[in-house]
């Protein structure tokens, strides 16, 4: 039986990028954790340990202690299996396929509540091949979801690009996702305690990244009216005054089924009329996903900070849209 509230970190990047690479550099420097391993890729399972034993169907036990299974079909069935099996793991890593939307994997772990009693997703890690990535990005849309969904991104194949190219890649990119943190390696060799350890959708990880800075911290980013990448946008409000849950949970239900496909990602931090805590939004896959934040502090300035990230995004019809949510006095 798996262990309650496994992490679980999801593995993206364009075709090439090196994300096994990447796996197989996390199995080597984390001897001592037992990973569950999910490989979304067609064909054999590409990992640098011998297969020692079958145990059952798509799932192998490693010589290093590990698990390693194809997703040929259902993530639930297959996730299930690794729960309801006999096997022994601390951490749960998928790698997707270099085309993949990494949302939809993230939304089974963040909207099944079945799920979430077994696995906690920790972040969706995202590399970019340097060398190649401004070719892919205007052409490819998946590449620009990878990178828009992301939590941490890593810049791969650094020493064997100019640093004129890596400062191009890197404001790209920051256009497209100004909110993730980087990292620059080669041959994926990144800080694995870092990347396994991102507590992306913590309340305190959101609230950091969207600029609520405590005692302790500084925040990272200021929030940016836009930044955009052709036609990849990021759209980010302050508002000061609260909003009426009932209407903002029904105006962005209502968007995102109607308009899902535009929006790779929304995270935001909310100020409601009548709560004393902070609400914690974030959208996967067509879905709002509300969490308990922190209460408000005695001190603190309450004011509602959200980020939108997508395809085309308007920024006078979301403002828009989002004002008429806002609580009135009857």
């Amino acid at each position: 039986m798996a262990i309650k509230s496994v992490p679980v970190t999801i593995l993206t990047g364009f075709l090439g990028a090196g994300k096994t690479t990447l796996l197989n550099h996390i199995i080597k420097e984390k001897k001592d954790t037992r990973f569950a391993i999910i490989e979304n890729e067609f064909g054999e399972i590409n990992i640098d340990s011998e297969l020692v034993m079958r145990t059952d169907e798509n799932i192998f036990e490693l010589s290093n202690g590990c698990i390693c299974c194809t997703l040929n079909g259902d993530l639930f069935e297959l996730l299930n299996k690794l729960v309801t099996g006999k096997y022994d793991y601390d951490h749960l890593i998928i790698e997707t396929t270099g085309i993949a939307d990494p949302s939809a994997v993230a939304a089974t772990f963040l909207t099944d509540y079945n799920i979430q009693t077994a696995f906690k997703l920790d972040g969706v890690v995202c590399l970019v091949d340097v060398k190649n990535v401004l070719d892919v990005l205007g052409v490819d849309e998946e590449a620009s979801m990878q990178i828009a969904f992301a939590d941490h991104i890593i810049f791969n194949k650094c020493d064997d690009t100019a640093e004129n190219i890596i400062k191009k890649v890197k404001e790209t990119v920051k256009g497209i996702n100004p909110f993730a943190a980087q990292t620059y390696t080669n041959f994926g060799e990144a800080d694995v305690e870092e990347i396994l350890n991102l507590k992306a959708y913590n309340k305190e990880q959101v609230q950091f990244r969207l600029g609520y800075v405590s005692p302790q911290k500084h925040s990272l980013v200021s929030i940016k009216p836009q930044s955009h990448h052709q036609d990849i946008v990021s759209q980010s409000f302050i508002f000061e005054n609260t909003f009426d849950l009932i209407k903002l949970r029904h105006y962005l239900s209502v968007m995102l089924f109607i308009q899902g496909g535009s929006f790779y990602r929304i995270k935001g931090i909310l100020n409601i009329e009548g709560l004393k805590r902070k609400l914690i939004i974030q959208s996967v896959k067509g879905a709002p996903v509300f969490t308990d934040g922190d209460d408000w502090a005695t001190d603190e300035k309450r004011e509602t900070r959200i980020v939108f990230i997508g395809k085309k995004l308007r920024r006078d019809i979301l403002e828009k849209g989002m004002t008429q949510c806002l609580y009135e006095n009857s």
